[in-house]
């Protein structure tokens, strides 16, 4: 499988998730306790898990990224009650928003219905935790506590990546394509240098490079609002532009990290986050919320269990 062939197969994981995924979800409230009449009552969050204490919210990314985070939810080892957000545009007749702080605003209705005060403990995954970070930083300047937010494998924009990352980025993709030709006969060689090409274009294109349109990678069998919310999350994400943020943040980073990532994410957070820590999960960026769900969940587990009994 070529690496344009596994990004489009691995965008397909996540729209087959959405599909999959809604009698888990249903399933996931009423064996937490929840009824299906309680669940609808609370318009836009669904409850993964009932406990004590202080809620935990997570946030999804892209569309299927809430169901694929039920596996998360459930091995969590706390006490407190696990909420997800659905995002506006998740339902079909529902138009998603264009602009992530009105993303992070609707996420801050939701949340203060289900609590009208801090603290509030955050978890975002991929895009999620984009909208999580805006969320913690209107929530703080309102007066509300947020004692930490966590981070799923999340970064900003390409765009705002420093200069020296991306040259280190593209030494190692140089790298990768010279030494993987000595695998490939003559007749081979073509289509191997082809893919290479391919991967880099899609590279400069997400680095806002002018003049380059990458391929697209929604699958064709996704639902008509999938697909718009997909392209919303995405397009949102990639004009949002972070505020400096003091408040706590741990970045669970899976040690499976692909070449066309930073080998160390304060690269790219150090100028945005005043209090941040990497923490290493295994797996990659799918795998964290599916195979290795319950690694993942642990380590969410460790983070968030110092606030566990804050009211």
């Amino acid at each position: 499988m070529t690496e344009a062939e596994a990004r489009r197969e691995a965008t397909a994981r996540l729209f087959r998730s959405v599909r999959a995924g809604r009698s888990w979800l249903r399933e996931a409230a009423l064996s937490s306790g929840a009824s299906a009449s309680t669940a609808s009552s609370l318009p836009g969050c669904i409850l993964m898990r009932s406990g004590e204490g202080p809620p935990v919210f997570m946030i999804p990314g892209a569309p299927g990224s809430v169901l694929q985070l039920g596996p998360v939810a459930a091995a969590l080892t706390l006490p407190m009650p696990v909420y997800a957000i659905k995002p506006r545009g998740f339902d079909e007749g529902e138009t998603p928003f264009d602009r992530l702080e009105e993303m992070a605003d609707y996420n801050i209705r939701i949340i203060t219905d289900v609590k009208n005060s801090g603290p509030y403990l955050l978890v975002g995954y991929s895009a999620g935790g984009l909208i999580a970070l805006e969320m913690a930083r209107r929530l703080t300047m309102a007066g509300h506590a947020v004692p930490i937010v966590v981070l799923l494998d999340t970064y900003p924009s390409r765009q705002l990546w420093p200069l020296y990352c991306h040259l280190a980025i593209l030494a190692r993709q140089t790298i990768k394509s010279v030494w993987g030709l000595r695998r490939y006969s003559v007749a081979r060689a073509g289509q191997y240098l082809g893919d290479r090409k391919h991967t880099l274009l899609w590279y400069l294109a997400q680095c806002g490079i002018r003049g380059i349109t990458p391929s697209p990678l929604i699958p064709e069998g996704a639902s008509p609002a999938s697909r718009r919310l997909h392209q919303a999350t995405v397009s949102a994400g990639e004009d949002y532009r972070p505020a400096p943020y003091r408040g706590r943040v741990v970045f669970l980073q899976p040690r499976e990290n692909n070449n066309l990532k930073p080998r160390s994410p304060e690269q790219v957070w150090r100028r945005f986050l005043t209090d941040l820590e990497v923490r290493q999960i295994p797996g990659s960026h799918l795998t964290a919320v599916e195979g290795d769900a319950i690694s993942t969940a642990a380590e969410v587990s460790r983070c968030l269990a110092p606030f566990a009994e804050a009211r």
